[in-house]
């Protein structure tokens, strides 16, 4: 994504208004026995920080796909009215395939964003499916998915103008942005690119004992054995408990190396938001 520094009042309120979402997310899972567990930058601030990251402004978690219906079933008359659930398999939808459960009331819109979707403050999900375990099926589907997350993402944003990385990039920029115009007038719907997306990230399960998120990028990098999420332990993140693999520092080493190490200012990354908004701004 890439890193702007924010003021620090305004980052507190944002990892506040975060924790309040967690912690409502983690209430519905227990409630329901719902499995998840911390995932990426989230799995290390658990770890490393016991909370967040200092600089860090999202939060991700994963669950296997039959945990994530279950999630869907429930989760909607616990939260009615307070908090949204967005995602491909959902009528709200984003930008990419990240499914999102939000604060309504609040807002957070991305520089790729660029205001055009209602998002409020959020946590990501993301959903693990079976990876193919034969070599040349795992690079077709992995492959299949990036191409659909491409066209679904080259759509819904005009890279020409929201994008962080401007500088020496105007013709990769240009044709972005042509390709964006082309897909809007091609008779391609969001609804169908999410179907093709989910059949694909669902072709294996139960066939591998293999799972991935194919929600973003770093897809065979975030692959796990199901075993290795079948033990999953309670670890303290801020002034609550959160779920994490329990082989978490393998997961962690093989994806970052030392992620015990503070990483130099230059390679951080946050989401600075072109559109914020807190509950009870006007505006």
């Amino acid at each position: 994504m890439g890193y702007k520094q924010y003021d620090p009042a305004v980052l507190k309120r944002i990892q506040e208004e975060e924790l309040g979402i967690l912690k409502e997310f983690v209430r519905i899972c227990n409630k329901y026995d719902i499995q998840y567990f911390a995932v990426f930058g989230t799995n290390i601030g658990v770890v490393r920080h016991h909370g967040f990251i200092p600089w860090d402004d999202d939060m991700d978690f994963g669950m296997l796909r039959e945990e994530y219906e279950k999630f869907l079933k429930v989760a909607p008359k616990e939260i009615e009215g307070r908090y949204e659930i967005a995602g491909p398999d959902r009528p709200e939808k984003f930008y990419n395939f990240v499914s999102k459960f939000y604060k309504k009331g609040t807002r957070f819109a991305t520089i790729y964003d660029h205001g055009n979707f209602n998002m409020g403050i959020n946590i990501d999900i993301f959903v693990f499916d079976g990876l193919a375990e034969d070599a040349k099926e795992r690079k077709k589907q992995i492959r299949r998915s990036m191409m659909l997350r491409s066209i679904y993402m080259m759509k819904n944003v005009n890279f020409y103008v929201s994008t962080v990385h401007k500088k020496g990039k105007l013709f990769k920029r240009l044709t972005c942005g042509a390709l964006h115009y082309l897909l809007k007038l091609l008779p391609i719907s969001n609804e169908y690119l999410c179907r093709k997306w989910k059949e694909n990230a669902t072709r294996y399960n139960g066939k591998s004992s293999v799972v991935t998120q194919f929600n973003d990028t770093m897809i065979e990098e975030s692959a796990v054995s199901l075993s290795e999420l079948e033990n999953l332990v309670e670890l303290p993140f801020e002034d609550i408990m959160v779920k994490v693999p329990a082989n978490y520092d393998q997961i962690l080493r093989a994806m970052y190396g030392d992620y015990m190490q503070l990483p130099p200012p230059e390679k951080r990354q946050n989401h600075y938001p072109y559109i914020l908004k807190f509950e009870e701004d006007e505006s």
